[in-house]
C-alpha cells in the first residue's frame, strides 16, 4: 500500500501544481473565462472516454503495469507540453495528454488498493483520498510560492522534475500482481457492456454525480480566477490558500474515519457547504475563512463518496470497469460544468454558482447516505 501511496502523492502534487497553473497563465496571456473554461473542460471528456477502455484491459492483463507504462509517462509528457505550451490549441494537447495519465492513474488505482487491502476497501480508498489531498495541497502551494518567485517557466520544469519521479514507486509496483491473461478485443467490449448493473449501481453513480458538481467547476476553474480577478490575490497567496484547504481536507478525512456516517455528519457537512457558498462571492476579507470551511465539508464528504463506490463494487473481476462505468455520468457532469460555468459567470455573476455548489453538495450527502442504507 505505501507504493500505491506513493504514486497517488507524486502524482497529485503535479495535478495541484497544474490546477493552479493552467488556468493563471492562461488569464495572465488575456483569455476570457469562457475559453479557460474549454481548455480545462478538454480533461474530463477525455477521461471519460478513455478510462473505461484502459480499465477493461487492467481487468484482463492486471493493474501493476499501469502505472509505469502509461501514468509515469503521461504524467512527464503533459507537463513537457504545458512548459513550452505558447498557444490555446498547445495548452488543449497539454490536457488530452494530462487526461491520458488522469486515466491510467484511476482506472486502477482503486482496483490495487482492494486488492492489496480486501479487508478495508472504503477505509484505504479513503485513506488514499486523504494522501491525495495532501499531496495536491503541496503541489498548489508549492507552485503558487514558485510562480511569485522565479516564473511560470522554471516553476513547471520543477514538475516535470517531480513528473519524472513517479517512475520510482511506479517500478516497485512492477511486480505487484502477475499477467491475469491476453488481452483480448471482444471480451474488452463485452466488459463495456454496462447492462446487468442493478438498479443500486446507477443510483451510486448518480449519486457521484452531485459530489463533483459541487467542487470540480470551484476548484479547477472558478476559485482560483475569482481569487485572481475579483479579490486581486497574488500567486503565493492563491498557492497557500490552496495549499491550507488541501491540508484540512485531508485531516478532516482522516479524522472522520472514526465518524459514524450517519444523519448527523450528513446535516453537519451540508449546513457548512450550504453557508459558505453562499456568503462566498460577498466575504470581502473573510473569503479564506469560508474557503477553509468549505475544506471541511469537502472532507468529510469524501468518506462517503468512498463509502459508495465501495458497495458498487462487488464482482472482483471487474472491479476496474465497475468503477469505470460509475463515474461515467460523474464526468459528464465536469465537462459541461467547467465548459459552462465560465460563460454562466459572465451573464450572472460568482455568486449563483458558488451557491449551486452547496445545494449539489447537500444533494449527493443525502443521496448516499440513503444509498448507504439500503
Amino acid at each position: 500500500m505505501k507504493r500505491i501511496f506513493a504514486v497517488t502523492f507524486l502524482n497529485h502534487f503535479v495535478s495541484g501544481g497544474l490546477a493552479l497553473i493552467v488556468p493563471l497563465l492562461l488569464l495572465e496571456r488575456g483569455v476570457s473565462l469562457a475559453e479557460i473554461g474549454l481548455v480545462i473542460s478538454i480533461l474530463p471528456l477525455v477521461f471519460l472516454v478513455v478510462r473505461l477502455f484502459l480499465a477493461a484491459f487492467a481487468d484482463q492483463i492486471g493493474w501493476a503495469r499501469f502505472y509505469l507504462l502509461l501514468n509515469w509517462p503521461g504524467a512527464l509528457f503533459s507537463t513537457l507540453i504545458y512548459s513550452i505550451a505558447n498557444s490555446t490549441p498547445a495548452f488543449l494537447m497539454g490536457k488530452v495528454v494530462e487526461a491520458v495519465r488522469e486515466s491510467s492513474y484511476w482506472a486502477v488505482n482503486r482496483t490495487a488498493i482492494f486488492s492489496l487491502s480486501p479487508r478495508k476497501k472504503a477505509a484505504g480508498a479513503t485513506k488514499n483520498a486523504a494522501i491525495l489531498s495532501l499531496s495536491r495541497a503541496f503541489g498548489s502551494a508549492a507552485s503558487g510560492v514558485a510562480l511569485a518567485l522565479i516564473g511560470f517557466s522554471l516553476t513547471l520544469s520543477l514538475l516535470v522534475s517531480a513528473s519524472a519521479a513517479v517512475v520510482i514507486p511506479a517500478a516497485m509496483l512492477w511486480r505487484a500482481q502477475r499477467m491475469k491473461s491476453k488481452m483480448r478485443a471482444l471480451r474488452t467490449v463485452n466488459l463495456l457492456d454496462p447492462r446487468g448493473k442493478g438498479k443500486t449501481f446507477w443510483l451510486i453513480s448518480f449519486t457521484m454525480l452531485f459530489f463533483r458538481l459541487a467542487f470540480y467547476p470551484l476548484l479547477a476553474l472558478l476559485l482560483p480566477v475569482f481569487m485572481a480577478r475579483q479579490l486581486g490575490y497574488n500567486y503565493i497567496t492563491i498557492g497557500v490558500a490552496f495549499m491550507f484547504y488541501g491540508l484540512l481536507t485531508a485531516c478532516v478525512t482522516f479524522s472522520a474515519l472514526r465518524i459514524a456516517l450517519g444523519i448527523r455528519r450528513v446535516v453537519v457537512q451540508s449546513v457548512i457547504a450550504l453557508s459558505v457558498t453562499s456568503l462566498l462571492a460577498d466575504a470581502g476579507s473573510y473569503f479564506l475563512a469560508l474557503f477553509l470551511m468549505l475544506a471541511v465539508a469537502d472532507g468529510l464528504g469524501k468518506g462517503f463518496f468512498e463509502s459508495i463506490i465501495a458497495k458498487a463494487t462487488k464482482n472482483e473481476q471487474t472491479v476496474s470497469v465497475d468503477i469505470g462505468l460509475l463515474h461515467i455520468p460523474m464526468r459528464i457532469a465536469e465537462f459541461s460544468s467547467v465548459l459552462f460555468a465560465g460563460f454562466a459567470v459572465q451573464s450572472f455573476g460568482f455568486m449563483p454558482i458558488f451557491a449551486a455548489s452547496g445545494a449539489f453538495f447537500t444533494v449527493f450527502s443525502v443521496l448516499s447516505l440513503y444509498v448507504l442504507e439500503i
